[in-house]
Order: structure tokens, then C-alpha cells, then sequence
């Protein structure tokens, strides 16, 4: 199989994409970075619930990625050129790999889930 994406884009949806909200809400202030968004703008646009865009975009401020809009509780897209070239990177790969890029989203998020269960299982040896 050939490399469809950098190891660049792997490692940072890896190491900094959560779920799917997150990506779609980092791409959208990315697209649209010359806006600030508030969290029920977020809700709006992606379809999820405003509780939900606020802690998603909270997140990302906490990460590093976004940063306060102009405007009270607004976010946008941190401005940097070592961000813009990977976030330009990501926009294409999800926008021409989505299901590879949201199964490994999600495959992280089973692994971590296998792991929890795991903790918690009756081991009949002891």
C-alpha cells in the first residue's frame, strides 16, 4: 500500500486529534481563519451540540491550536507557519483520505477503550 498521507499528518492525528469533532472543528477555523467562531457558531456548522463545540474548542485552545478570537468566548485558528503548513497538509488528506483518516481517529480512541476494558477484566487465574 502507498503512503496516502505524510507521517507528519499520521502522527499528529495521532498525538492531537481526539474524535472526529475535534478535526472537523480545527479544519473549520482553519478554512475560515480569518473569523472567530464562538462555540454556538461551532454547533451550528458541525451539528453537534453547543456543551459539546465549547469543550471541543476549549481542548484545542488547551492544546495549542486555537487561540481567543476577537470577540468574548470566540476561538480561532492559531496563526503560525509551522501550523499553517501542517494544517494546509491535514485540510488535503482529510479532504482526499477521510475514511483513513477518521479510522484512525477512531482506532485510537478502540485501542484506548480495549485497554480500559482490559483493566477491568476478572482475571480466573488469581
Amino acid at each position: 500500500m502507498t503512503e496516502q498521507f505524510s507521517d507528519a499528518v499520521r502522527r499528529f492525528v495521532l498525538t492531537s486529534i481526539p474524535t472526529v469533532p475535534h478535526i472537523e472543528t480545527l479544519l473549520l477555523l482553519w478554512r475560515e481563519r480569518q473569523e472567530s467562531w464562538t462555540a454556538e457558531l461551532i454547533a451550528r456548522r458541525l451539528f453537534i451540540a453547543p456543551a459539546h463545540a465549547q469543550s471541543v474548542a476549549d481542548e484545542l485552545r488547551d492544546a495549542d491550536l486555537l487561540e481567543a478570537g476577537e470577540a468574548p468566548g470566540a476561538f480561532r485558528c492559531r496563526q503560525s507557519e509551522a501550523l499553517a503548513s501542517l494544517l494546509a497538509e491535514l485540510d488535503l488528506a482529510y479532504s482526499r483520505h477521510l475514511r483513513t483518516i477518521t479510522a484512525l481517529i477512531h482506532s485510537k480512541v478502540e485501542r484506548k477503550a480495549a485497554r480500559f476494558a482490559q483493566d477491568f477484566t476478572w482475571d480466573k487465574k488469581k
